[in-house]
């Protein structure tokens, strides 16, 4: 009996299906591909209920004739390649001619179409792969695609969607894209009948970054553009202000196509190197021009990897063209009612060992090039204007102590001093009654900050022999020297209260006096709303507030007085980690970022009774002597080792 047989039309239709459509987005970026390909200037995408019961895109292309209305839903039926040279040198968005079959064999498929040549237009109707009906039509220039009830032949397929509100976020994810490469085009996004994005097609990419990202992030943009052996890069990066904890707002596109690279990735990334913090990535819009037969998209179903025929020169292209944006965008203070950031001086000392360097000593990473001459021009330029000035005399800002986060409530009662306490090297901070009565007061808690006991723990004698450089306190202790990290030791306690409380879902919430609006981009929008519960478990109390943006009114009591925005962004970051759920390890990062945000930081000056409280804690602790992220909290020197040093 022979077991090789040829599978059923509807079958293979099915199986084809599931390589190019995997979700509603996928439908939204085939039918939008059509659209640019057809030539259109105006293209309007609308959805309901995340896409799954009703997709519509709508163009001004050129149409279609009646024959090609029939012929399109055919598989590898298309217009953009005839012969396989032509497979070399692709310069349109789709060309395999699989995605109007693929979603026709999983979904109710409308088709409006009219070409400009024609003086009435086509209405389709195709279901499950089968043409049901075609008639004449009144309709304007130009193609409608209309997709209902989508998997609706694959029923299965429905139990790998996510909620609404998530598909509909990668919908969007995918128009901000097209939006991005196509400044050109304009461009519409409408969800339940609320439009998200509208870009004015005035072919000014900054357009289409404000329509995206908002105002906040167009104005922090710096154009870019470099070009050298057949490959040019143009686009706009983002300073410092715009990073995000995720790649997420690294947008690549070749020849026009959206791509994901992790070799692109790698060369923005390298050209931010000592521009951005640990852990957090750049805002870029870049696109790669170069001739098509350098290029082949032709690698994945899903037409998002691409592969050069000369990846050096796409890499150093690409690092040069931020690198010089970075290097021509002068720092400019922002001055506002609540703070004033000084200007910052580079001594030109340093500067010219820089430019030594660069001239001298070849680069240790070989997949660097060397730099061009316009930037060591720059750089003398920099260096000769600036030689002969004076360095800028600043005052050292004040460092804001959080004395209410530390000091318990003050008694009555005078403070006794043992004998030996009186010895201290510099007289204790005296704090005044008045100020004391200004501070916010923070009753003191009836219980111990660790795991509840039946007796509070007897804390070991030791003697406080003060603070270096604002940032670590001396303890004289058990015969031994022991420095303390301010830091890291009331970041481990703030984690500890936060994770006692979170296990008994009883986290501390404290309003803002001034609620703060925060922009997202629609991934992190839908991530937002998929996660609204776990972020009120962790403290905050916010809520939607307008299109992608939220307001915050409350925080977690152990964030202290942190950076709002930044902290939801990157508690936002890690939920959007392709995380189904939020299981122990993630809630364990969420509330180390919170205890790190709130606690208090290197270079705050604190009084005697502030380090004798947090020492009192930490010492208390059992077993545990490092901070959430593993540094360190005390670090011990015993006598006989100083008196060999």
């Amino acid at each position: 009996m022979e077991k090789i047989r040829v599978l059923e039309k509807n079958i293979s239709d099915k199986i084809a299906a599931g390589e190019v459509v995997e979700r509603p987005a996928s439908v939204i970026k085939e039918l939008l591909e059509n659209a640019v390909d057809a030539g259109a200037t105006n293209i309007c995408v609308e959805i309901k209920n995340g896409g799954i019961s009703y997709m519509r895109v709508t163009d001004n292309g050129v149409g279609m004739s009646r024959k090609d209305t029939e012929n399109c839903i055919l598989r590898h039926a298309t217009s953009k390649i005839s012969t396989e040279d032509d497979l070399n040198k692709i310069v349109t968005l789709g060309f395999r001619g699989e995605a109007l079959s693929s979603i026709a064999a999983v979904s109710k498929l409308e088709i409006y179409t009219k070409s400009r040549d024609e003086d009435a237009g086509t209405h389709l109707v195709a279901q499950n792969g089968e043409v049901l009906e075609v008639t004449d039509a009144g309709c304007p220039d130009g193609t409608t695609m209309v997709v209902r009830e989508l998997f609706c032949t694959v029923p299965a397929r429905m139990k790998f969607l996510k909620k609404d509100s998530t598909e509909a976020g990668y919908i969007e994810d995918i128009v901000a894209r097209l939006a991005l490469s196509r400044p050109e085009i304009s461009i519409k996004f409408i969800n339940n009948g609320k439009e998200l994005i509208f870009t004015p097609g005035d072919n000014k990419l900054s357009s289409a970054v404000y329509a995206v990202y908002g105002k906040d992030v167009k104005n922090a943009m710096i154009e870019a553009s470099f070009e050298n052996a057949g490959v040019k890069v143009t686009g706009m990066c983002g300073k410092a202000s715009t990073a995000r904890p995720n790649r997420n707002m690294e947008n690549f596109f070749v020849n026009g196509r959206y791509v994901k690279s992790p070799m692109l990735a790698r060369a923005v990334e390298e050209a931010y190197k000592n521009e951005l913090m640990t852990g957090k990535f750049p805002t870029c819009v870049l696109n790669i021009s170069l001739s098509p037969e350098q290029v082949d998209i032709n690698i994945h179903p899903t037409k998002l990897e691409a592969k050069f025929a000369d990846d050096k020169n796409v890499y150093h292209s690409v690092y040069w063209a931020v690198k010089n944006a970075l290097y021509s965008a002068a720092f400019v203070p922002e001055v506002s009612e609540h703070k004033s950031i000084k200007p910052q001086y580079v001594a030109p000392q340093t500067v010219r060992n820089e430019i030594y360097q660069l001239r001298t000593q070849p680069a240790k990473n070989a997949s660097l090039p060397e730099e061009p001459k316009q930037i060591v021009q720059q750089k003398m330029t920099m260096f000769e204007s600036g030689a002969k000035k004076e360095p800028m005399k600043t005052e050292e800002p004040k460092k804001e102590i959080p004395f209410e986060k530390f000091i318990p409530a003050v008694e009555e009662k005078p403070v006794v001093h043992k004998a030996e306490d009186e010895r201290v090297d510099f007289a204790p901070v005296e704090i005044k009654r008045e100020e004391i009565a200004k501070a916010p007061i923070i009753e003191k808690p009836s219980e111990p900050l660790m795991e509840e006991k039946a007796e509070a723990k007897e804390v070991p004698a030791y003697k406080i022999c003060g603070q270096v450089f604002h940032t670590y306190i001396i303890v004289e202790k058990d015969g031994k020297m022991l420095m303390v990290d301010q830091h890291a030791a009331h970041e481990r306690l703030r984690y500890e209260k936060l994770l006692r409380q979170f296990k008994a879902r009883e986290v501390t919430s404290q309003m803002m006096l001034a609620p703060e609006v925060v922009t997202l981009t629609s991934a992190e929008f839908s991530c937002f709303l998929e996660h609204i519960e776990t972020l009120n478990s962790l403290g905050f109390q916010a809520e939607e507030f307008g299109t992608r943006e939220i307001i915050v009114r409350g925080t977690p009591a152990e964030a202290g007085e942190c950076n709002v925005k930044d902290t939801v962004l990157e508690i936002l970051g890690m939920l959007s980690e392709g995380r189904k759920r939020v299981d122990d390890e993630l809630s364990s990062k969420m509330l180390y970022s919170i205890a790190c945000k709130g606690a208090v930081k290197a270079n705050a000056a604190l009084s005697q009774e502030e380090m004798k409280h947090l020492l009192d804690e930490i010492f208390s602790l059992e077993g545990i002597n490092t901070c959430p992220h593993g540094r360190p909290i005390t670090i011990e020197f015993t006598k006989d080792f100083i008196e060999k040093q």
